[in-house]
């Protein structure tokens, strides 16, 4: 066993240089995502709308954000039982690194208008380039019981912080005249700058290293393991539908915008920025004094059907103006249900396990999310409130498969 410098639980500075490096991590990632289905649009500037029709531009899209979630599928597991081995820090730098290349790959791809790179960029961090295990990871490590799901909350704080200021980047970027390539270049430039910080500043958190062996099938054993270990099962079976009930909709989100209501450019960038405020708010704010005065599982028996229940409100607006004014509701139910679940898991899992069990939690979640993802362009000319309705049936679900795993602690 290999010992570090212990640090103390809930250290305020800790935590406050993993939301720092989390944040810049978010960042980047704000200014990568907004791209990514205009360059499948069917017009300007689509890098691909002369050579391929509507239905297979998106098709295409969704084929790639699914990639990302098959690859993020199995290598999860593999980065979090890594990083229980060789330490968060360690595990993060070669994240962050993977990441770095993949922005450049992106990059290549749209300059060379290479559909084969832009795969790449999207499949090498998917297998190798999860940061928010190992992030959360760390926050488990510096946490106890009654604290994880608000620890567990800086993530949800430093997404939404870190998108909303990438997004901000990217459509100021975007209203200069700014390229796609350049953008993805200042977001692998920031990266570097991400690198830096952590190789200053951020501390090991992991004071017991594990020398379980590792192989390239550990992941999918960890996920075999997810559905089938008797006391996980029903847990990561709520995550599994909570997960792909809310990424059919997330992942077909811009697409809803466009359709119902003819956002552009600009006004999707502004909805995600709205979207990342109030996910910022919600973990900031309002789920801290609610994790500190219920246990993790008695929350979840409220905010599972309150969340499902929140879909249903998304179908009523028939203007942008309701559909802002009603959103936050989703949002603000999700906010505290998915730390919250996060919580319920690690809290299962003894302490020398945190790693595995976070990879085990983000591979569940990425097998949840590239179904949505490659369905995309099926979607075409269908119902464009089906997301909506799947969401909704979906979540309502789980909450009968919650109600069952809640009675079985309670045997």
């Amino acid at each position: 066993m290999h010992k570090a410098n212990a640090i103390a639980p809930n250290d305020k500075r800790v935590l406050f240089k993993l939301f720092l490096t989390n944040y810049l991590d978010m960042i980047a990632f704000g200014i990568f995502i907004p791209i990514l289905p205009f360059l499948f649009s069917d017009k300007a500037p689509g890098i691909f709308y002369d050579v391929y029709d509507q239905q297979q531009l998106k098709t295409l899209f969704g084929w790639l954000v699914a990639g990302f979630s098959i690859c993020s599928m199995l290598g999860s597991p593999l980065i979090g039982a890594v990083s229980d081995r060789i330490g968060r820090k360690k595990m993060l730098l070669f994240a962050y690194i993977i990441n770095t290349i993949s922005y450049l790959l992106m990059a290549g791809g749209i300059y060379l208008i290479s559909l084969t790179i832009l795969f790449l960029g999207r499949i090498i961090p998917g297998l190798m380039g999860n940061t928010q295990i190992t992030i959360q990871s760390a926050l488990a490590d510096i946490s106890d019981e009654k604290t994880k799901a608000k620890n567990f909350g800086i993530t949800g704080i430093s997404f939404g912080l870190g998108f909303v200021s990438g997004v901000l980047i990217f459509i100021v970027l975007n209203h200069f005249g700014f390229s796609f390539v350049q953008a993805y270049i200042l977001a692998a430039v920031i990266n570097v700058f991400n690198i830096v910080f952590l190789l200053g500043f951020v501390p090991e958190t992991l004071t017991k290293k594990t020398v379980k062996s590792l192989h390239w099938l550990t992941g999918v054993h960890n996920l075999i393991f997810a559905f089938t270990h008797p006391r996980y099962r029903l847990i990561f079976g709520v995550i599994f539908m909570l997960t792909s009930g809310f990424v059919f909709f997330t992942q077909y989100l811009q697409f809803y915008l466009v359709d119902k209501f003819n956002f552009n450019e600009q006004e999707v960038g502004q909805m995600l920025i709205y979207l990342g405020l109030w996910i910022a708010v919600v973990q900031g704010l309002l789920l801290p004094p609610i994790s500190r005065r219920f246990a993790p599982t008695t929350v979840l028996l409220w905010s599972i059907p309150l969340f499902s229940a929140s879909f249903l409100l998304l179908l009523l607006p028939q203007n942008a103006f309701w559909f802002y004014l009603l959103t936050p509701v989703l949002i603000c139910f999700q906010g505290i249900t998915f730390p919250t679940t996060l919580a319920v898991v690690s809290n299962m899992a003894s302490t020398s396990i945190q790693g595995e069990i976070m990879g085990i939690n983000q591979s569940v979640q990425a097998t949840a999310n590239w179904l949505p993802s490659a369905s995309i362009g099926f979607l075409v000319g269908w119902n464009i409130s089906f997301p909506i309705w799947f969401g909704a049936i979906v979540c309502f679900a789980s909450c009968l498969l919650y109600w069952h795993f809640y009675q079985s602690l309670q045997q």
